[in-house]
Parts: structure tokens; C-alpha cells; sequence
């Protein structure tokens, strides 16, 4: 059900130092996605990191083309990551990595296959993960229905790169959620957001808003006094207006 594919010749150093560089900066799920795109057709990334010791899940970066992402992506998290095949044989307590190459026709039929591999179109996942006592990281590439035959070798190089890349990301991923926000934060928001992104509506911008300060689509529904699939179907169309992937694209924009 998991392959695992052999090692081929060493990434260009270039490109490396690339992705270190944008590990830091809002950018890097794209920069991440357009050097994968150089080596093999690949359709969207992800990258998760749980917490094993309480079971929690953070989503770390995504981006794509294909519609849905936020709820694709937000549904593995809660619901399919721990019974994912690509987890099967790891090693609890021991630190340790691994490349493996999950196919959507060896994965049993059900919703997990459906909404993370039918609906958007993938032909298979090809994931890199490194696991030690308390954290699981793991970081997946999604290939295209027109992808051919194996995954391309040279993205075992790319993954262990990116893997570096991607934990000095989750450092500040989470030194940026640590910072409380300021009492008028969300006023401020929505403020930039009605300035710079004119498009908008109120429900969305609204969304979106409660989105960059860290809120969960259940939070924001609850405030909101609407269904969670709800915020889910703004939040989508916020993104399709500027043509986002994800809320953080948003941020470029607020600076200015």
C-alpha cells in the first residue's frame, strides 16, 4: 500500500538555498510547490505536525490549484491522518524518518478516498515524514491523474531538503501563534482587508479576518452563529476572488 522508492543524485544547491530562504516568509508553500513542479507533476502540497502525545493536529503550509483545499486539507487533520496508511509501520518513540509513495487505488473505499484523492483528482501522494518522542512532521506532494508510472526520483532529494526547510518553517509558524494578539487585532484586520482586498464581501472579510488570528471554521461558526461548512464555503470564495490558496496569501497585501 506504501512504496518506498530509491535515493537518485543530489539536488542542485541552488535550489536548496531557495527553499531554506523562503522557509521563513509566507511564500514558502508556493516556492515549495513550484520547485516539486520541476521534477514531477505534482498538484498540491501539504504539510501537518501532531502533536502525539495529545493527539493535536496543525496544518503547517498547503497550496494548489484545485478547489477545496481548505476543507481538504482541514477534514485530513481532524479526521483521516492517524488512519492513513502512509503511517503504518512507524515507530513510536523512536527518532527516525521516511519516504513513501501512497497510491489513491490501494486506499479502501470511503470518504477519506474520496474527498482527499477522487474529487480533486490525484493519482497518488508521494510524503516524507520525520517522527521523534512527542512530534510527528510530515510533508506530502500530490500527483496529477496525468502523472505516469512511478513518482521521479529526484523527489527524495527535494524531500529531504524541504523536510529542513519545513521545521525551520513550523518554528515560526509557531512563534507567531504564540503572540497574543493585540485587543484591537481584528478591527485592525478588517479594516486592511475592506482597503486592500475591496472585493470582499462583509461575511468573508469577516472570515477571513477571524482566519489570520487563528480561529478554527468551528470557532468562527460558533461566533458566528452559522454551520462550520458554512465559514468553509466563504472562506473558499474569498480565496477564489484573488485567486488565493490559502488566508496567509492575504498577508503580502495588509503590509502595504
Amino acid at each position: 500500500m506504501a512504496a518506498i522508492f530509491s535515493r537518485p543524485a543530489l539536488l542542485s544547491p541552488s535550489l536548496g538555498q531557495a527553499l531554506i530562504e523562503a522557509a521563513a516568509t509566507p511564500h514558502f508553500a508556493s516556492a515549495l510547490l513550484g520547485a516539486a513542479r520541476q521534477f514531477d507533476c505534482i498538484d498540491e502540497v501539504f504539510a501537518y505536525q501532531v502533536d502525539t502525545g495529545r493527539g493535536d493536529v496543525q496544518t503547517l503550509l498547503a497550496s494548489g490549484q484545485r478547489k477545496g483545499i481548505a476543507e481538504r486539507t482541514g477534514e485530513y487533520a481532524r479526521r483521516f491522518h492517524a488512519s492513513d496508511p502512509l503511517l503504518t509501520g512507524s515507530l513510536a518513540g523512536k527518532a527516525c524518518g521516511f519516504s513513501r509513495q501512497v497510491r489513491a487505488a490501494d486506499i479502501p473505499k470511503g470518504e477519506y478516498r474520496e474527498l482527499c484523492f477522487e474529487q480533486p483528482g490525484f493519482l497518488d501522494k508521494v510524503s516524507f515524514g520525520w517522527q521523534e518522542p512527542g512530534k510527528l512532521m510530515v510533508l506530502s506532494f500530490y500527483r496529477g491523474l496525468n502523472a505516469q508510472g512511478e513518482s521521479a526520483s529526484q523527489l527524495w532529494s527535494l524531500g529531504q531538503v524541504a523536510m529542513a526547510a519545513l521545521s525551520l518553517h513550523a518554528q515560526c509558524h509557531s512563534a507567531i501563534a504564540a503572540e497574543p494578539a493585540p485587543p484591537d487585532a481584528a478591527q485592525t484586520l478588517l479594516q486592511r482587508l475592506q482597503r486592500s482586498f475591496p472585493q470582499l464581501t462583509e461575511r468573508e472579510r469577516s472570515i477571513v479576518a477571524q482566519t489570520l488570528l487563528g480561529e478554527s471554521a468551528a470557532q468562527i461558526a460558533q461566533a458566528l452563529d452559522i454551520k462550520p461548512a458554512t465559514v468553509l464555503t466563504y472562506r473558499q470564495r474569498a480565496y477564489e476572488r484573488y485567486r488565493f490558496n490559502r488566508a496567509s496569501d492575504f498577508l503580502a497585501g495588509l503590509l502595504h
